[in-house]
């Protein structure tokens, strides 16, 4: 039994040698195995790379751009030169035309000068005429000129003098220049009025007072105050109506009167103790 595995594992150590011996080691680079020393680094030779010939060198292409544009420069000073032969021939020609031109023009005017001192006379003549007919109308312009200034300062002389009509002082007397109006409701002229309306015209013509046209909104109106009968000045405004409005209005004058625009009558001066009105008497208001 012990024989038996001594021969075992003799027939695996002889087996682990054999594998051992057949194994390769790994070779160092230039390191040669079999002379044990070591040899110079070999780099693989590169196949050369294939030139190609249809290629062109670029200083070829330099040496012809030089080439080309020498003879560009060679072309465009030979052009030169003839625009430059082409241009003096064109200046002699241009010389020659405007001598001839000249000698013409020479000749005109020597022809021209026996004539112009003829014409000149004439001129000098014409321009006395003008001139002495400019200074007449100049003359004529300043005296037409003047005159529209003297109208002017006239005119403010006028003005001036026509101060603004001065209010009436007799009321009375103004009041009166409505008489014989007729009466037609909502006018206010002195040919047709109303008795608001006539109230209205007399106010604003003798005190400035502007008034409407209402004879009850003329009672309310807050300007006013309340006036007794028997206190009455002339001007003051009088009152008529039912009990539940003003209907009727007109001024009160002296001598127990008052001037107003009735509707039967037109514009009329009525005493203050006629029947009809005083028993319609509502008030009175007073408004200077």
């Amino acid at each position: 039994m012990a024989f038996g595995n001594r021969l075992i594992m003799g027939i695996v150590i002889a087996c682990s040698l054999g594998m051992l011996s057949s194994c390769a080691f790994p070779v160092r680079p230039g390191y040669d195995r079999k002379s044990g020393t070591y040899k110079r680094y070999r780099v693989a030779k590169k196949a050369p790379a294939k030139v190609d010939t249809t290629a062109v060198n670029p200083q070829e292409e330099l040496v012809i751009e030089e080439k080309l544009a020498a003879a560009s420069k060679t072309v465009s000073s030979k052009a030169t030169d003839a625009d430059s032969i082409n241009v003096a021939s064109t200046k002699k020609t241009n010389a020659k035309d405007t001598t001839s031109q000249v000698s013409k023009k020479q000749t005109a005017v020597a022809a021209s000068d026996s004539t112009g001192n003829k014409e000149q006379k004439t001129s000098v003549e014409q321009i006395q005429k003008q001139d002495s007919t400019k200074s007449a109308a100049k003359i004529a312009d300043s005296t037409i000129t003047k005159q529209p200034a003297k109208k002017v300062e006239v005119a403010t002389k006028v003005k001036k003098e026509t101060k603004p009509a001065a209010r009436p002082t007799n009321l009375e007397k103004y009041a009166k220049e409505w008489l014989g109006a007729k009466y037609v409701y909502g006018a206010a002229s002195k040919k047709k009025t109303d008795c608001s309306g006539y109230v209205m015209q007399v106010y604003k013509g003798f005190y400035g007072i502007s008034l409407d046209h209402n004879a009850q909104r003329i009672y309310d109106d807050g300007r006013g105050y309340s006036i007794r009968r028997t206190k009455l000045q002339e001007g003051d405004l009088v009152f008529f109506g039912n009990f539940w409005k003003i209907s009727h209005v007109g001024i009160y004058l002296k001598g127990n009167r008052f001037i107003h625009a009735s509707t039967s009558d037109g514009v009329v001066i009525t005493s203050m103790d006629d029947k009809y009105w005083s028993s319609k008497y509502k008030g009175a208001r007073r408004f200077k």
